[in-house]
């Protein structure tokens, strides 16, 4: 099995233009969080569960980056979707052609700006499905 560097994700979203934006070269950190839940039938009486298959399934992605106010990039993508249905892609070891990818409908939930006195500018998102459900692919 392949290892994968954490240096060559690539994360893009898209601005309320709907151009992709790519964010990989300003991020610090990338969280997929994939779930999904094991539903249980009981009757009357039973004392144990029977847990079905095919669970709803939930995601998140979360991600911290350096602030960088530019046209075109962090501050100004992100505070333009707060609230918005936008679309992600996100490939843990990268965009060539061939590697994984994860794609999702989902709305910016969460923007923060983080300022420290001795530290970088950075700012922390969260996306949450919007529709359907994450899809999983390669890069073309």
């Amino acid at each position: 099995m392949a290892r994968v560097l954490a240096r060559n994700a690539s994360l893009g979203i898209d601005s309320s233009a709907g151009a992709c934006v790519a964010l990989s070269s300003r991020a610090n950190t990338v969280s997929l969080s994939w779930t999904a839940e094991a539903p249980e039938t009981t009757s009357f009486g039973e004392i144990s569960r029977s847990r079905l298959q095919d669970g709803l399934q939930d995601y998140e992605l979360t991600a911290d980056l350096f602030f960088d106010a530019a046209a075109a990039n962090v501050d100004v993508t992100l505070a333009a979707i707060l609230g918005a249905s936008t679309r992600f892609i996100f490939g843990p070891a990268g965009s060539s052609s061939g590697c994984n990818m994860y794609t999702g409908c989902v709305i910016l939930t969460n923007y923060s700006i983080n300022f420290g006195v001795a530290d970088a500018a950075t700012v922390s998102l969260t996306l949450t499905p919007r529709s359907g459900s994450l899809t999983r692919g390669v890069f073309g």
